[in-house]
């Protein structure tokens, strides 16, 4: 499967196959997955939707792919006053595949 469509919501795969981010918000904060910044590398690469593979990465953000291929970073940010939670989950085809904590964008 390739890479169809990025937006600010989601990573559109050819087979239908998504990458969508969700936070439960407390009230005044924003936190997300910034899939604009993908690579654009990652639009020519070939995944396989069975070996997709996620992980967290130091400097807040995630890196996918499928096994044997290359990883792609994503990184995610939270816009917010430093009072609330920083945290997003990263969904694939609606199965959340990690929880992980975004860099915060201070106010």
């Amino acid at each position: 499967m390739k890479i169809k469509e990025v937006t600010d919501e989601h990573i559109l795969f050819d087979n239908g196959s998504t990458i969508t981010f969700d936070h439960a918000k407390d009230c005044c904060e924003y936190n997300y997955a910034d899939f604009t910044q993908l690579d654009e590398l990652a639009l020519d690469c070939e995944f396989n939707e069975e070996t997709m593979q996620f992980e967290a990465v130091d400097r807040f953000g995630f890196r996918f792919g499928s096994k044997n291929s290359n990883m792609f970073f994503v990184p995610c940010y939270s816009e917010q006053n430093g009072y609330y939670s920083s945290d997003v989950d990263i969904f694939f085809d609606n199965n959340c595949v990690l929880n992980l904590e975004c860099e915060e964008m201070l106010d």
